[in-house]
């Protein structure tokens, strides 16, 4: 009988959820001001569509907002992904400001016993480490437009994320140009160990820019269910802008569907929930429409938000 209920609670922890929520969270209009004027934040397409290809439902996250609302983001959503993009970290209100606030509340979860995952893609690992000291630790480095095999440090194979990857993947992922990478800032291990970040964050895999610079290019958390790349597998299923060295060949796409399951599954661990069905429908993004972009920017498609829609839903 014991036994029996401990694989009922086991089993309940596994699958805490089937419908995860993730939240997205939106970044300053930098990147896009010139084509769209009118925007205040945005999301590229690309990211929700990773997610939702994995089984999850997305909530767009506002910057600028209060603890109490980053609170209530965390209490009714399953996971957060903080996506790349081009901003600053140090700006009052803004997509940093609002990444650290959400950050520690993730770390409040998992404290509380709260299977809560993060996923920092690009510009959103690095702020993963502004959440972690409040400051920013980014170094120069250049490694733009290149498709790059991972460059796996010896214990890779123990790390949360890659522990269970399909060998033939982990092939592929040494040997072939599958990871995309795009930026100009990068974390480099000898600033993460003299901030001591490295007693709590493990470095799976390297890469060197074209300069030779070496960076780090995956890494996780030793305790917490956090998840860093600096390569964007979100582009290897859903952008196509050309001329680009974004990798869509087979192995590049299992690459890509396997962080993004592997994530989502992370995001059933717990049983967040909305506290009503119709703030729910209201909160999620299919509330609003993706513009088509590949004309006058890098993605291909973009959700575009206004300060309307910031008032509009609060949770």
């Amino acid at each position: 009988m014991i036994l029996y209920l401990l694989v009922l609670l086991i089993t309940a922890y596994i699958n805490a959820t089937e419908t995860p929520i993730i939240g997205v969270l939106s970044q300053e209009a930098y990147l896009i001001k010139k084509a769209y004027p009118d925007a205040n934040s945005f999301i590229a397409a690309s990211y929700i569509k990773i997610l939702e290809s994995s089984g999850a439902r997305v909530l767009p996250i506002w910057i600028g907002q209060d603890e109490a609302y980053y609170e209530r983001v965390v209490n009714f959503t399953n996971g957060i992904l903080f996506p790349g993009g081009g901003t600053y970290f140090n700006e009052t209100g803004g997509y940093g400001e609002a990444a650290k606030q959400l950050y520690g509340l993730a770390v409040k979860a998992n404290e509380k016993g709260d299977h809560y995952p993060l996923w920092g893609i690009c510009l959103g690992m690095q702020v993963l480490m502004y959440g972690v000291l409040g400051k920013d630790i980014r170094g120069d480095c250049q490694s733009k437009d290149v498709s790059l095999p991972l460059e796996f440090v010896a214990d890779y194979q123990e790390s949360k994320l890659f522990s269970d990857a399909p060998a033939p993947l982990l092939e592929n992922l040494k040997t072939k140009n599958i990871t995309y990478n795009y930026h100009r800032y990068c974390l480099f291990e000898s600033d993460l160990k003299k901030h001591n970040i490295l007693n709590d964050w493990r470095i799976i895999s390297t890469n060197k820019d074209v300069n030779g610079i070496e960076f780090v290019s995956t890494m996780e958390h030793l305790k917490y269910p956090f998840f860093g790349t600096q390569y964007h597998p979100e582009k290897n299923t859903f952008e196509f802008k050309k001329p680009s060295g974004i990798p869509h060949c087979t192995e590049a796409i299992e690459l890509a569907q396997y962080l993004g399951n592997f994530f989502v599954k992370e995001a059933r661990k717990n049983n967040h929930t909305f506290s009503n069905s119709k703030t729910e429908d209201d909160s999620l993004i299919y509330n609003y429409n993706p513009v088509y972009s590949a004309s006058n920017t890098s993605y291909e498609q973009l959700y575009l938000f206004k300060n309307g829609d910031y008032t509009r839903n609060l949770l």
